[in-house]
């Protein structure tokens, strides 16, 4: 795809799985011209729970963009659950572009702490966790993205969700309520934001497999343990495809969206699973 007309902000462009990363090196090869940004987690990842990436992971994804790039690309850091800090992002990233056309809000969070688990089991910090991660970052992205967009005279939000958002998963936690919920808020923002060009749209993994990358899943690790059995079993068992995803097959229906290509679909949920139903 021919994206070089493209200014596009990436936001969890360094947390696992590698969907951010992928996204960008897509846009990148692409020509889009791009801005990054993740949350920082101070002290590091923890072993279980995703959601913020480390300083040396966005600087990572930063220089690997840039290169395919041939132009520097920018890697900020946000806090994506307050507003002040993505309203300052959406500035700064409008700063270095001069505009937007595209965001690209793939930012959220599995694990324990996240609220992963049998839904009478969650520990109410944990619940409030999940859901500011899954849901609330996409609506404040979204939020501050809106104005600039239509100032551009339009262009494409693209949000992540999750399989578990259109399909009830049992012991999969939080997360799934979230995402359902930013499936229902990006119909309305189609809606809502349709008179002004902008299209909205969210892409549903079931999940990544981290292969040899050595990028854990935990949400995905947990179900497969619940059935005692490995995680690429877990997936072949699960996906009618036999086997799990890759971040850059979710990647590219990112790109499609953020495209022209998508020029009339606004406020559809596509799912990447694979054919699961």
């Amino acid at each position: 795809m021919d994206l070089s007309s493209k200014a596009v902000l990436v936001v969890g462009a360094a947390r696992r799985p590698g969907i951010g990363r992928a996204t960008a090196i897509r846009l990148a090869r692409s020509g889009a011209r791009l801005v990054l940004a993740d949350a920082v987690a101070s002290g590091g990842l923890g072993a279980t729970d995703t959601g913020p990436a480390s300083a040396e992971a966005l600087a990572e994804v930063a220089d690997e963009v840039s290169a395919i790039a041939g132009r520097p690309v920018p890697a900020l850091r946000v806090d994506p659950t307050d507003a002040g800090s993505v309203a300052t992002l959406v500035e700064s990233a409008v700063g270095e572009l001069g505009r937007l056309d595209g965001c690209c809000n793939l930012v959220g969070a599995t694990g324990p702490g996240a609220g992963d688990g049998a839904l009478t089991e969650v520990d109410p910090a944990a619940w409030q966790h999940g859901l500011t991660w899954n849901l609330t970052t996409a609506w404040l992205v979204a939020r501050a993205c809106a104005p600039v967009l239509r100032d551009s005279g339009g262009g494409s939000i693209v949000l992540l969700s999750s399989y578990a958002g259109l399909t009830p998963v049992t012991d999969a936690g939080v997360v799934g309520i979230a995402r359902a919920a930013v499936n229902h808020m990006t119909a309305v923002l189609a809606r809502e934001l349709g008179p002004s060009g902008i299209r909205c749209n969210t892409v549903c993994p079931l999940g990544v497999d981290p292969g040899g990358s050595g990028i854990p899943n935990p949400g995905l690790e947990r179900l497969a343990k619940r059935e005692g059995i490995g995680l690429a079993e877990w997936l072949a068992r699960t996906i009618p495809l036999g086997r799990g995803q890759s971040a850059d097959e979710v990647a590219a229906v990112v790109e499609f969206l953020v495209s022209d290509a998508a020029s009339f679909v606004s406020g559809v949920n596509v799912p990447v699973a694979g054919g699961a139903a």
